[in-house]
């Protein structure tokens, strides 16, 4: 916009008393709003982007001015590069209007494949807002889920797979698929299977005029080994068999996994078998012998990681630890949007559909929408606690408890719960969390856990606290 159609629009926005579609006023005279973001996010998710124009006050009607301009530019830059999830690249206005220095951003339209655009300190979805007439709202769930099922952002197993071509497939695994499947395979002149059937499958699409493996395709029905080309290095399950129950102990068996997502699944469920104890039970004259965690919860867990692995971020493993006591799993990518820790059981939402449906194609989620049930399911008929769930900024870690852990109550589970977010409690805490229990009853559950190594207490009598052991 010119520096004329800028002051006709604020012209025009003080005539009507009000703000408009595209115009919002804030008075900042020497400061930005805390909670600017929700102006550029509701503008950045807006056909054609808006303007926010600093010192004019709506309350007022009136031009006030701006003083720190240079400090205020510098915040808001801050915010368009590092704070909002897309990258924008904003207009700045320094204008003189009625006698007195203004400051007018033009917040460009956020790219449609990206969308929502939002800050990422609140994460979504309540740091996405839009437009709504003169005002900005948060967007609802269904709105956001409209926004994801279209944003490239959150279907990264459908972008091009790099350094492929379409001769990096397998073709006999792709026909395996297509026959499961029951579909008809045709075959060209050069026996290539048809090329639209596998862009309906998320196996190929058309990048640049040709047809080229995507993400999910290369990784599922690749005939090399992935991790043997760049920039798959470390899409690698790295398997740990530690001695003790912590890291620092010997380590008595690793194994890098590479290959294609399902030999990962197969070789990392077969590796966690061989590093866990077989006891044997009684059941009615027999005598049987089972593995120490269930079988089909390490399994579903597994295929969880591999389906919901943020396979944008190539600098680090997914990483399998098993310890004495546990098995812990962790995976590059926080929950995706929408998920909680709290929700993840009712939850049905994949980060790779493509890569979920092609595996379950291959009847390696056979139980596909149904895996943090089957695992709860499974736990307690092995008398085991319920898994634990971690979300970290760029992980999301999930913690089988052994045996030595069945006699945990529902009161001790939640401070581990508690300790898995926030690091550290002291009995005031506790007293907060289990609200109506008696003092003697914290004190013992604390010292319990303590005795069993769960938790570890840190500093004087008077101001000790708690951290989790492992």
């Amino acid at each position: 916009m010119t520096e004329a159609q800028i002051i006709e629009k604020i012209k025009h926005g003080l005539a009507l008393s009000s703000e408009l579609s595209d115009l919002e006023f804030k008075t900042a005279r020497s400061n930005i709003p805390n909670d600017i973001w929700k102006s550029i996010s509701a503008f950045a998710n807006r056909r054609g982007g808006g303007l926010i124009v600093f010192g004019v006050s709506q309350e007022l009607n009136a031009v006030v001015g701006c003083d720190c301009l240079d400090m205020m530019q510098r915040k808001l830059i801050e915010y368009f590069n590092d704070k909002m999830s897309f990258v924008l690249r904003p207009e700045y206005h320094v204008i003189n209007f009625e006698g007195k220095t203004i400051l007018a951003v033009e917040v460009p339209q956020c790219p449609k494949d990206y969308m929502p655009c939002w800050y990422k300190p609140v994460g979504l979805p309540n740091g996405a807002y839009i437009r709504e007439g003169n005002t900005s709202r948060r967007i609802t769930d269904s709105e956001f889920r409209t926004y994801i099922a279209t944003s490239k952002e959150f279907q990264f197993d459908l972008s091009e797979a790099a350094n492929t071509t379409r001769s990096n497939l397998s073709d006999i695994k792709i026909l395996g698929l297509l026959k499961k499947r029951e579909l008809e395979v045709k075959r060209g002149a050069e026996s290539r299977f048809d090329e639209g059937l596998l862009q309906n499958l998320g196996i190929l699409s058309k990048f640049d005029g040709e047809y080229k493996p995507t993400v999910a395709g290369y990784l599922v029905f690749a005939k090399d080994i992935p991790q043997e080309r760049t920039p798959y290095e470390r899409y690698v399950i790295r398997c740990v068999r530690y001695a003790g129950n912590n890291a620092a102990s010997e380590i008595i068996d690793s194994a890098d996994i590479k290959g294609t997502l399902d030999v990962q699944l197969d070789d990392s469920y077969k590796f966690i078998l061989k590093n866990i104890r077989k006891t044997s039970i009684i059941v009615g004259t027999k005598r049987l012998e089972q593995f120490e965690y269930p079988e089909a919860a390490i399994r579903e867990l597994i295929a969880n990681a591999v389906i919901h692995r943020d396979y944008k971020i190539i600098e680090t493993y997914t990483q399998i630890k098993v310890f004495s006591d546990r098995i812990e799993i962790l995976n590059p990518g926080s929950l995706p949007p929408g998920v909680t820790v709290e929700n993840i059981r009712d939850a049905q939402f994949s980060r790779n559909s493509i890569i979920a449906g092609r595996l379950r194609d291959l009847d390696y989620l056979e139980e596909y929408g149904r895996g943090i049930d089957i695992v709860l399911k499974k736990m307690a008929e092995w008398r085991l606690p319920s898994p634990l769930f971690r979300n970290l900024v760029n992980n999301f870690e999930v913690i089988l408890l052994g045996r030595k852990y069945r006699k945990l109550n529902e009161r001790q589970v939640k401070l581990i719960d508690t300790l898995l977010v926030k690091g550290k409690i002291t009995v005031q805490d506790c007293q907060k969390i289990l609200k109506g229990t008696p003092r003697a009853t914290i004190n013992k559950d604390l010292r319990d856990l303590k005795n069993i190594g769960v938790i570890t207490p840190k500093g004087a009598s008077v101001s000790v606290f708690y951290t989790l052991a492992f």
